[in-house]
Order: structure tokens, then sequence, then C-alpha cells
């Protein structure tokens, strides 16, 4: 049974011509973005590689500075190190330089604060 190509930013699997999906050519990557959920401008001719992939970062250097997922659609912050595009899209204060690529994202407007918190979902489930 084949598996539903399904948008890691979005969770939407529906695509159009003018808003493809792709799946990053990365080894041991394959997420799959929208174009306009990732702000893909350029098509490419051949594979397409998230920005992680793309960057060849170290896997262990690559997480999110917003939650401790280390998978998932990420993209370069203003302070040189990375973020989901989904928690750029759903916490407050966060933005992004270029809405049309999505990027970089803005956490510096962020209370530092709020890196010493225990997110809610965490708490919840007793992880600190």
């Amino acid at each position: 049974k084949k598996m539903a190509k399904t948008c890691c930013v979005c969770s939407d699997s529906k695509e159009s011509a003018e808003n493809r999906l792709f799946r990053c050519g990365g080894q041991g990557c394959g997420i799959i973005v929208h174009q306009a959920c990732y702000g893909i401008v350029t098509i490419p001719s051949g594979f397409w590689f998230c920005r992680k992939c793309e960057s060849q970062e170290r896997a262990a250097r690559v997480k999110c500075e917003l939650c401790p997922r280390k998978d998932g659609a990420l993209k370069r912050t203003d302070a040189g190190s990375w973020a989901h595009v989904v928690c750029a899209l759903y916490i407050p204060k966060v933005t992004f330089g270029n809405l049309r690529t999505m990027e970089p994202i803005i956490t510096s407007k962020l209370p530092r604060e709020r890196f010493t918190k225990t997110c809610y979902i965490c708490e919840g489930l007793g992880q600190e």
C-alpha cells in the first residue's frame, strides 16, 4: 500500500500546479512540504533538498530552537540556529524575515525567559 504524501507543515496532501509537494532527497530525511509552506521559490530541475540537508551540518547539531524535536521542516533562524516552520507559525512573537521564502525565522523578539520554561505538552506528559 502506497503511503500518502502529506506536508509536514500544514498536514495536507492536496497539491496544485502552483503549489506542488516536494520530498527532500537527503539521505535519511525525506520530509515532504508544499512549495508555499516551505518557501520554495525556484523549482529544482533534479532532486530537491531541504535547508537542513542542503547545509550538510552534522545532524546532532541541528535541532529546533523552539521545541525538542530534531526532524521535520527546519529553517535557519536569525541567530544562526534552526527552527521548524510550523513552530514559527504557531508561536507568538516569532516571525519570518521573508514570507515568500519563509526564512530566516526571526526568534530574537522572543523573551529569553521563554527558553527556561517547560512546554505545556511536555509538562502534561511528565517530561521536563
